[in-house]
């Protein structure tokens, strides 16, 4: 019998608090974005076709070609930045649930959230795929909504605690191709706590 089969049911919930800061926001956000293939094409697609109505009025208006290519790049660029940084800043800064502490629960039962809006449980079946960045990880529901829980790596206790989770989103959530493959290097445990004497 492997040890995860004896592990009791408290043992197996993994409990942790944080305070999302509006960096971590902004960075899932534009994890959630460049994951997303369809809303990645959009965006080069809206570029592309920006890019070809700059030449064809360039050549119809006799106006240099360069002077309205700028423009276009100006204005994609204007683009890119409103969605991927003022926009999803704004909704930080206007949406209360994101400020003060976060608690969450998660178990094979799902996920037990607190904050001091709001107390909710959530099935694992809400979420249809995970997404791993540096710092965080998004749990995905609904298709193309752009509505994600985060959590950051910061909040957990240990790896092997990080290791914990990630083995119940990779039990509960079918889409799991967001993961990276966790590294084979062990938690580093010092030696001793004790200072060394340098007399």
């Amino acid at each position: 019998m492997t040890l995860r089969r004896v592990r009791t049911m408290s043992e197996s919930e993994i409990k942790i608090e944080f305070q999302l800061t509006e960096a971590e926001y902004l960075a899932a956000t534009r994890l959630y974005y460049f994951r997303s293939r369809n809303l990645l094409m959009r965006m080069i697609v809206f570029a592309v076709l920006a890019l070809i109505v700059a030449g064809m009025i360039s050549l119809l208006a006799d106006v240099f070609i360069w002077a309205m290519v700028a423009i276009v790049i100006l204005f994609i660029g204007w683009a890119f930045y409103n969605i991927l940084v003022q926009m999803p800043r704004r909704y930080f800064r206007g949406d209360g649930k994101f400020h003060g502490k976060h608690e969450m629960t998660f178990s094979d039962n799902g996920i037990f959230l607190k904050t001091a809006q709001l107390e909710s449980k959530v099935a694992w079946d809400l979420y249809t795929k995970v997404i791993e960045g540096r710092d965080l990880y998004g749990l995905i529901y609904g298709r193309e909504t752009r509505m994600m829980t985060i959590v950051p790596k910061r909040a957990f206790k240990s790896r092997s605690e990080e290791l914990r989770f990630r083995e119940l989103m990779a039990g509960h959530i079918s889409d799991k191709s967001g993961l990276k493959i966790p590294s084979e290097e062990p938690e580093f445990t010092p030696k001793s706590f004790t200072p060394p004497d340098w007399r």
